[in-house]
């Protein structure tokens, strides 16, 4: 699902961090809440700057897992030039090629949504934490709606780690978490080895 625009905010999806999930809350707290252009729509092309700006992060080990674990679910799409690029059929093969071909993507892929720091949206929430960062945006957002409903809606759209393995070797983590430092730095600080 897209990102949306509320009465008071707008909420932009960033891939899998939980987008899909926060979209299905919205909508169902916020009727007349209008999609964006895309399901991926940036901070910049998003319409509303006016409007009060949030959206998620994920921790960037999880992160590209849930990205593969997700690719090889629904297949690769051969309209996306960087699906084009990473495409295979192993996680040790995937991330290789993200490190070789594409290093540092997914901070890339932050800025686009959340800004640099010192110019970024006025919330960045976590994955990790998404409900009460959900909650947390709103309120400040001084958006009317229901926390409880937010803490009683379940998960939508989650990676099947059984069925798409996606496991790092600890080597393989190291590089992830070097050349993804920016995302680590920003966000995860005081906790740079998270895997799902």
């Amino acid at each position: 699902m897209p990102g949306l625009v509320l009465s008071e905010s707008r909420f932009l999806h960033v891939p899998k961090t939980g987008g899909n999930w926060v979209s299905s809350v919205l909508r169902e707290q916020f009727s007349r809440a209008q999609r964006m252009p895309k399901i991926h729509t940036t901070r910049i092309s998003a319409p509303r700057p006016e409007l009060f700006t949030f959206a998620f992060v994920r921790h960037p080990l999880t992160w590209y897992q849930s990205y593969f674990s997700y690719k090889q679910r629904k297949g690769w799409d051969p309209t996306n030039n960087w699906d084009d690029i990473v495409r295979c059929d192993s996680f040790t093969e995937f991330v290789e090629k993200v490190l070789g071909e594409t290093p540092a993507y997914y901070s890339k892929l932050i800025r686009r949504f959340v800004g640099r720091v010192g110019d970024e949206i006025d919330f960045v929430g976590r994955f990790e934490s998404l409900t009460d960062d959900l909650i947390h945006a709103l309120e400040l957002a001084g958006e009317q709606f229901d926390p409880d409903v937010i803490r009683e809606t379940p998960p939508v759209n989650q990676s099947s780690y059984d069925a798409h393995p996606a496991v790092y070797t600890d080597d393989l983590a190291q590089r992830v978490l070097e050349v993804e430092v920016e995302v680590v730095n920003r966000f995860y600080s005081g906790n740079a080895s998270l895997t799902g």
